[in-house]
């Protein structure tokens, strides 16, 4: 699902709630479900500076408390957070919870080192030359993503079939 898209309960979309723009992220993530103490391996993705996007089957619900431990690059993210957006199969949006100014920090580094420009809103817009030549290694995966997810929606690709390829993708 496009997080970006998401409508809530409370009104509005995704897009109108989010504070800070996203950008293309790929990180190993661990999360611990702070009620039950279940512990989770993922994939954190679109990052931004108050929160991120984690890929996994089975997420929790909305509203869940969770302490989230992210590693990229030799740096590493420890944080409470709460769940905000939830699609089975897909992932969870989490928003970070009381970051101290060591933590914004990690976060506006790995930010500033991508180097890449925040996620569109998904509108149609001309490509530059750069933009055509063949997107890094995270980018690919989570273009890679969002297609299956497409595909799904549309009801070409099973259930099974995306669990599947979000498994074992190697891209």
């Amino acid at each position: 699902m496009d997080p970006a898209n998401k409508s809530f309960k409370g009104g509005g979309n995704m897009a109108e709630r989010r504070q800070h723009e996203r950008h293309a992220f790929s990180a190993t993530a661990e999360v611990v479900d702070m009620a039950t103490g279940a512990r989770l391996s993922t994939r954190a993705a679109d990052l931004n500076k108050g929160g991120c996007y984690l890929d996994m089957l089975s997420p929790l619900p909305i509203g869940s408390k969770v302490r989230i431990r992210i590693t990229s690059d030799g740096a590493e993210l420890n944080c409470t957070a709460v769940v905000r957006d939830s699609q089975p199969g897909m992932g969870m949006g989490v928003a970070f919870a009381d970051l101290n100014d060591a933590q914004k920090a990690i976060i506006d580094s790995w930010i500033e080192r991508l180097g890449s420009p925040a996620l569109a809103s998904h509108s149609p817009s001309p490509l530059s030359e750069k933009a055509k030549s063949v997107p890094p290694h995270d980018q690919r995966e989570a273009l890679a993503v969002k297609l299956i997810d497409l595909l799904h929606k549309k009801g070409l690709l099973s259930s099974n079939d995306v669990a599947s390829l979000l498994r074992d993708r190697t891209l």
